[in-house]
């Protein structure tokens, strides 16, 4: 892209002039109203009958819990049948001895029309039948473990409609994230000279791609893992987990949009450098501040209490920040080999 001349510098100064803070905000609620539109739209979509989206995204939600509490189940019934085996072979074996003229006896009154020997011929003799015990714990143990639960459960009549509408309204966003993105890079470009302008329709789509890139990353992988890595404490600690159903969903739900803002930064960063604002050796030096404001965002942003799901969003975090800088000092040696070559 050309440089701009000072001729051209010194008009869109006179054009940044005549827009005024009023002006402005009124940029700001012309986008704000048309985001919402948008919005709006998108939730509108999770209702139609025929895809059910919001439901088919709330069974999506439910699924990461349903299949770490089967797999706690699961382990759990493998380290009891276990054990039970375990007690099993140190265990000595059992016998029953039974006289054989009363078994006889007892049995000819059950079934008389069986042929079997006179009692009194079995006078003094014995049967002898073995107990298996522990193997029958055995089977009883794994049946009683791997029976089917229902991983979330609900602690208030109206709670499932508000967990309802708000994985409806987070779903819309991401179907509209492509319009309401661009509403935000639209009021970002009103405050920019012309030549910066161009910056943001190169980033929009970026910006979008990377938003959604964070929100499946988050969905499909982040879930996942970190309860399975909570639910082994309580495998460990042999404690039935009970997950409340407003808890998990706002946990999945918000999470991942979390991700998906979080994932701009890069993006961001360069952006702020190629309009002159900071370089990449005022990324560089600014290392520790931008990790302590990391895990403190990653703290307060993550609904969750646990430390696993903030680091989950503040590693990521600190890593796009170096891929930040990365980009940052690439594009800065581009454009000296531009001016070098001009």
């Amino acid at each position: 892209m050309p440089r701009p001349t000072d001729d051209d510098l010194f008009r869109e100064e006179e054009e940044m002039v005549t827009m005024s803070f009023g002006d402005h905000l009124e940029e700001l609620r012309i986008r704000l109203v048309l985001a919402l539109m948008g919005l709006a739209v998108g939730v509108m979509l999770t209702f139609i009958p025929p895809v059910n989206l919001g439901r088919n995204v709330l069974r999506q939600l439910s699924d990461p819990a349903q299949k770490a509490l089967d797999k706690f189940y699961a382990q759990k019934a493998e380290k009891r049948a276990a054990e039970a085996e375990k007690e099993e072979k140190l265990t000595p074996a059992l016998r029953s001895v039974i006289p054989a003229d009363e078994f006889v006896t007892q049995l000819k009154k059950l079934l008389p029309d069986l042929a079997l020997p006179a009692p009194e011929s079995l006078r003094g003799k014995e049967i002898i039948l073995p107990i298996r015990q522990a193997e029958a714990d055995v089977i009883k143990t794994v049946a009683d473990t791997t029976e089917q639960r229902s991983a979330l459960i609900n602690t208030a009549p109206l709670e499932p409609i508000m967990i309802f509408f708000m994985v409806c309204l987070v779903t819309g966003l991401v179907l509209s994230s492509p319009w309401v993105f661009y509403q935000i890079w639209a009021f970002i470009a009103a405050g920019l000279y012309s030549h910066e302008r161009a910056y943001v329709k190169k980033y929009l789509p970026f910006s979008i791609f990377l938003f959604l890139a964070g929100v499946l990353l988050c969905f499909y992988v982040i879930l996942p893992v970190t309860l399975s890595i909570l639910l082994e404490f309580n495998v460990w600690l042999g404690i039935e987990p009970m997950l409340k159903l407003n808890e998990w969903i706002s946990f999945a739900t918000i999470l991942p949009v979390v991700f998906g803002v979080c994932f701009q930064t890069p993006l961001v960063m360069l952006f702020i450098a190629k309009i002159g604002i900071l370089t990449a050796e005022d990324y560089r030096a600014k290392r520790k501040f931008a990790l302590m404001i990391m895990v403190v965002i990653a703290a307060v942003l993550t609904p969750g209490p646990d430390i696993f799901s903030q680091l989950a969003l503040a590693v990521p975090m600190y890593a796009l920040y170096e891929l930040g800088i990365i980009l940052v000092n690439s594009s800065a040696q581009d454009a000296q080999s531009e001016m070098a070559g001009a």
